[in-house]
């Protein structure tokens, strides 16, 4: 027998250790600084927190919490109609405790919630399998991440490290590589040649104001587009600058040479790294030169490489700048309203990695990620 209610703030504790339990058992008698915070600051304390759409936690009969799902409302707006989404993250049943109907029950009470829009943009194979059973989808156009290669050697090392190559073999040959990364950069047909934009300038620490009404401006064609007020949108950046594992949250405004404003960006980047992007935007004609310019910031900051996820209208600016791309079953949604599918799985949306729980810290905390 297993119940499904709301989570609340005498549920913090249960649900961190759940969480040790399943992201990060090597941990799990070791909790990490700030975890139980976190966890309350993020699902019970956010700008968008409302009673009658909550987080869940799933109880068995004996009143302990065998099961979690973390639920974020954000507000968008639909062809001008506000709408309400439901953030889903954190999905985790009790492995000493596995029930199937645990999982089952938790989606269900999600779904049948009050939101318009489900979406969640961290998903795996399985998570797809759950929400498809329950009437969801990938959203396929926003699932595909792009990547441009600015030092090949550099970046090769990186995804080595990350598939568990020895670290002392690694540094050894990372000599080697920053000669190989210097001559690909000289090639002049090499696709890894990062040119100093002379068109445009930037000015970074885009205050939060302005990056608002950036994103007001330029995703008012979409059909579906983010709602922010200043307050919400000054927590989501303040705590997306929190996440440690991509380096540091730096944000820009790009600029045409007699001032006009041609696009943004927001990512994070450290030297030796891949730089992530958790939002970048312009008009679809200036884009290229957006781009263009974030490339060569990433690049003079000491990034291997630049990676983001896709926005489509942009997809022939991104593969015109040398980019790849991969496609993965990221980013699900599941709603009711057949017209708003039909607006995402064409492109008609304005969705970036703030939108989801891409920002979150929680990979800082996962052994797997670090």
């Amino acid at each position: 027998m297993i119940s499904v209610r709301n989570f609340t703030s005498r549920d913090v504790r249960q649900v961190s250790r759940l969480w040790l339990k399943v992201f990060s058992p090597a941990r799990a008698r070791s909790e990490p600084p700030g975890l139980e915070q976190y966890l309350e600051e993020v699902f019970l304390q956010n700008p968008w927190r409302a009673n009658h759409l909550s987080s869940l936690v799933c109880e068995d009969r004996e009143g302990a919490i065998v099961g979690f799902i973390g639920v974020l409302p954000r507000r968008m707006r639909f062809h001008g109609e506000p709408l309400t989404v439901a953030v889903a993250s954190q999905l985790m049943i009790d492995p000493e405790k596995p029930s199937p109907l645990a999982s089952v029950s938790l989606l269900r009470h999600f779904f049948n919630g009050p939101q318009d829009l489900s979406f969640s943009d961290g998903a795996n194979q399985r998570a797809l399998k759950m929400w498809e059973a329950g009437g969801g989808s990938a959203a396929l156009l926003y699932s595909a991440e792009w990547t441009r290669v600015l030092r090949p050697a550099g970046y090769a090392a990186q995804l080595w490290e990350r598939r568990g190559a020895s670290g002392f073999l690694s540094r050894a040959i990372r000599p080697l590589g920053r000669v190989l990364d210097l001559a690909a950069s000289k090639l002049s047909q090499s696709p890894y040649r990062v040119f100093k934009p002379v068109q445009t300038r930037v000015e970074e620490g885009a205050d939060a104001g302005i990056l608002l009404d950036c994103i007001r401006k330029f995703s008012a064609r979409r059909a579906l587009q983010p709602e922010y007020d200043l307050n919400s949108f000054r927590w989501l950046l303040s705590k997306a600058s929190e996440q440690e594992k991509h380096g540091h949250l730096q944000s820009a405004l790009v600029k045409g040479a007699a001032g006009e404003l041609l696009g943004w960006y927001v990512y994070y980047v450290r030297r030796g790294g891949i730089a992530q992007v958790l939002q970048v935007g312009g008009e679809p004609r200036h884009i290229g030169r957006v781009l263009e310019r974030l490339f060569y910031c990433a690049h003079q900051k000491g990034a291997v490489a630049v990676s983001g996820q896709l926005e489509p209208a942009f997809v022939h600016a991104l593969a015109g700048a040398h980019c790849n791309f991969a496609w993965s079953s990221g980013v699900i949604i599941q709603s009711r309203n057949q017209r708003l599918l039909n607006a995402i799985h064409r492109g008609d949306a304005f969705l970036s990695r703030f939108e989801g729980e891409w920002w979150m810290r929680f990979c800082d905390l996962h052994p797997a990620e670090a």
